[in-house]
């Protein structure tokens, strides 16, 4: 059994930093080691602990995660486009893509909600070669990974469909049909 000094650590945190300390079975620290590590903030871990942050089927990562991910990227892209634009079209996309991962795994099923359908999403090619033309494409990527969203995981479509109706609002800003006015009472 070996007792780790600080003096070992001081020297190697000196050569490279580290924000964890693994200790194994063979392995202890004497009081001023402990008192550097905390000193530092470097956390403790066993080795046991380690293997289990390691291990990749302990991780709940899902068809939604992916998709959470991609949304919020798309979201946020759009968002960047929507700068040039409106300053106000762009942060009702933030706050879209805040509310939507927030929701997006954390809702309890709905069983009694009944299906409806959002708005198709229709560009006509004088829309794609618009100023606005990149922003609308984001936009309907983005209607797109909603509705595959809502057909695999059905139990959050109440707040699929509302985010939908959200985009296809600024898409009708964006190409002329409907105000600001509208938009904001609809949003």
């Amino acid at each position: 059994m070996h007792f780790v000094t600080e003096s070992e650590l001081r020297t190697k945190f000196r050569n490279e930093a580290f924000t964890q300390f693994c200790l194994n079975n063979q392995l202890r620290i004497t009081p001023g080691a402990k008192q550097f590590l905390l000193d530092k903030k470097i956390q403790i871990v066993t080795e046991a602990e380690l293997e289990k942050k390691m291990d990749p089927d302990d991780q709940p990562f899902t068809s939604l995660t992916g998709y959470k991910e991609v949304l919020s990227s798309e979201l946020l892209e759009a968002a960047l486009l929507a700068m040039d634009q409106q300053l106000s079209m762009s942060q009702k996309i933030i706050d879209l893509e805040k509310e939507l991962i927030l929701v997006l795994g954390k809702e309890t099923v709905d069983a009694n909600f009944i299906s409806e359908q959002a708005e198709e999403f229709q560009l006509e090619a004088v829309h794609i070669f618009s100023r606005q033309g990149l922003l609308l494409i984001k936009l309907k990527k983005i209607y797109g990974m909603i509705h595959l969203i809502q057909a695999e995981y059905p139990e959050y479509s109440s707040i699929l469909i509302n985010a939908s109706q959200k985009i296809n609002e600024l898409k009708k800003q964006l190409v002329g049909e409907a105000n600001e006015k509208t938009i904001n009472e609809s949003l």
